[in-house]
């Protein structure tokens, strides 16, 4: 490519799957990756593919730690992944392709399509799944959330590429409920820190809601099992993330 790309990657403990990630943009000019103080083989599978490698245990939030990697990248253009994800051969020519003419203004959304529990997900809201990932850093940046983190870049003009960003999720169930706890308990330290409650009407409201929103709403009833799976784990982070935040307040009363 004309255009020069960095890859941008954060991670930790990820040696069973961040080997498929790092092989599906051997192709880029430059890997960078920001490790969060991995005790497994990371690390070492990392140094078979870039020497840009960066140590930041000191964890600050997804958003926080993604421009921490971002900013190391040398190039200006910048495609963000995480470890677990990987670059379809049709997404990759389509990259090579836009970038000889992209306006460093444009950002481009990539479409994500999730693999959980040995199937991929094509409806309870996980897909379509369009997100920023690649753009230039000389006028975007992440934000600074905790979890559920984006590029600021509102007012840019948006272009959706159509090749798959295949999500290889976690690789057992247990493993995404456990994350799914963590990151709920990272929302609500963050909306206590704004001040924020959660009433009883507030948590019911939303539990029940979180479950026909992701089932009927977003079709999870056409994934099979699957979409029911994801309903009900998506009802039960809403109901654990709203009472981790009710129960915060308590402590401090």
């Amino acid at each position: 490519m004309k255009t020069k790309l960095s890859v941008a990657i954060i991670c930790k403990n990820e040696e069973s799957r961040i080997k498929r990630c790092l092989e599906s943009v051997s192709w880029v000019d430059e890997i960078v990756v920001v490790d969060s103080g991995s005790t497994d083989k990371t690390l070492e599978i990392v140094s078979e593919f870039t020497d840009k490698i960066f140590i930041n245990a000191d964890w600050p939030g997804f958003g926080l730690q993604k421009r921490l990697a971002v900013d190391k990248a040398t190039n200006n253009w910048v495609l963000a992944l995480d470890s677990d994800e990987v670059v379809s051969e049709e997404l990759k020519n389509e990259i090579v392709k836009c970038l000889q003419s992209a306006d460093e203004k444009t950002v481009f959304r990539l479409n994500r399509l999730t693999y959980f529990c040995n199937k991929f997900i094509y409806h309870s809201g996980w897909h379509p799944d369009k997100i920023v990932r690649l753009f230039n850093k000389k006028h975007y940046q992440y934000n600074d959330a905790s979890i559920h983190e984006s590029v600021n870049c509102k007012e840019a003009k948006k272009i959706d590429l159509k090749g798959k960003l295949f999500h290889y999720t976690f690789e057992s169930l247990e493993k995404y409920i456990d994350k799914r706890n963590s990151y709920a308990k990272a929302w609500a330290e963050s909306q206590f820190k704004k001040g924020k409650k959660a009433s009883v009407i507030k948590i019911l409201f939303h539990t029940l809601f979180a479950f026909i929103r992701h089932y009927i709403l977003r079709l999870g009833v056409l994934d099979g099992y699957h979409g029911f799976l994801i309903s009900v784990i998506q009802m039960q982070y809403t109901f654990n993330k709203y009472n981790f935040l009710r129960f915060k307040h308590h402590k401090t009363a």
